[in-house]
């Protein structure tokens, strides 16, 4: 289908003419003294454009347009494009976002248009219901970690309660939780591949990093806990309730419902405290938090371990945390201290002593326990 010759050459003014990328072929045909695009010349100006290679989709476009047609065909493609003069002859936007819209594409809707030009850029659709938490956020509709509720300095027990973040129940918290970080640093740097003792042997850790693994999962379970408590009477109540009533027990969790930190978790840390003792010289002094970089990392999760004990100890106080976390605590930290030094032994470094400053004292690093 084809328009009039007139329609063709005010198109071709309007759109062409005074643009600077208008080609000079289509100038020539412009301004052809008889005002009408003969075949021959048109098929001149296909040659010619045939010739100079010419791939640009505009410039496809302008020759579609000298030939008063309505479509051409994208070669990058092979899809069929509207020309200007279809649109035209149309009269009116057909609100699609087509790549020769001459109205300023005025009924392409909004969100439409925002869903087709960012169909590689998701980062700009709207997916969720921005509410956060499990309702998904404005991005996406999978579960986010905020929930804009503790924007005011507050946030809920798992009882349901809404406390001041600086209340002792969440330094506790966040201690333990800070804790169990620096575990799964500790562990992380066990299990890097191919690490080398202070001899150059490949070393192994045996069941050091396993038992990290097996502390972190207990650690979530404290912090569970704490994060529930309970007053003096609600605990004798309970205490009462578990001695007459059956109780059921997790097959994920060494904690039961009523929250009860198990005894055998200390146990376990006694066991494996001794198994790596075993394998130690003796100590007769103080010792210096260094050597491997895993010892140093076990020391600062003692020394963590040891804030997290002072902060449950006034909860414990107060009774309103299990007793059995606290003990668990007190006894992580004498496994941590146990598990740096077993590191410095496994990688064949020595342990460096503390002593007492003298004026005429040697440098500390000199000073060391001698392997027998």
């Amino acid at each position: 289908m084809r328009l009039p010759q007139e329609i063709v050459l005010k198109v071709l003014h309007s759109r062409f003419a005074t643009t600077a990328a208008t080609s000079r072929s289509a100038r020539k045909c412009i301004s052809s003294s008889s005002g009408i695009i003969s075949h021959q010349k048109m098929k001149e100006y296909s040659e010619d454009a045939a010739k100079n290679d010419v791939v640009d989709v505009e410039e496809l476009h302008r020759l579609a347009v000298l030939r008063g047609e309505f479509t051409y065909t994208d070669p990058s493609t092979g899809f069929m494009v509207f020309t200007e003069l279809a649109h035209l002859n149309r009269g009116k936007c057909c609100g699609n976002k087509c790549r020769h819209c001459p109205f300023g594409y005025v009924n392409v809707p909004v969100k439409q248009s925002a869903r087709t030009n960012n169909k590689s850029d998701k980062s700009n659709v709207v997916l969720g219901t921005g509410k956060g938490g499990k309702f998904g956020g404005t991005l996406t509709k999978k579960n986010v970690p905020y929930t804009r509720t503790g924007d005011q300095g507050t946030a809920a027990l798992f009882t349901g309660e809404r406390r001041i973040k600086n209340d002792l129940v969440f330094e506790a918290m966040g201690t333990v939780d800070e804790l169990c970080s620096f575990v799964g640093r500790a562990h992380a740097e066990l299990v890097t591949p191919n690490t080398q003792g202070q001899d150059g042997t490949l070393v192994s850790y045996g069941p050091l990093p396993e038992w990290l693994l097996e502390i972190m999962s207990r650690l979530f379970d404290a912090g569970s806990i704490i994060a529930k408590p309970t007053s003096k009477k609600q605990t004798k109540d309970e205490h009462e309730s578990l001695s007459s009533d059956e109780s059921t027990s997790s097959d994920e969790s060494a904690t039961s419902d009523k929250g009860n930190f198990d005894t055998e978790h200390v146990t376990n840390l006694e066991k494996w405290i001794d198994l790596m003792t075993e394998e130690l010289p003796p100590l007769g002094s103080f010792i210096l938090p260094t050597g491997s970089r895993s010892a140093a990392d076990l020391h600062v999760c003692r020394t963590v371990c040891r804030r997290a004990e002072r902060l449950v100890v006034g909860l414990s106080t107060q009774g309103v945390c299990d007793t059995e976390i606290l003990r668990y605590i007190n006894r992580l930290s004498d496994f941590f201290f146990t598990a740096a030094r077993y590191a410095n032994e496994v990688e064949k470094r020595e342990e460096i002593l503390y002593k007492r400053h003298s004026p005429d004292s040697k440098q500390r690093y000199r000073v060391v326990i001698k392997k027998t």
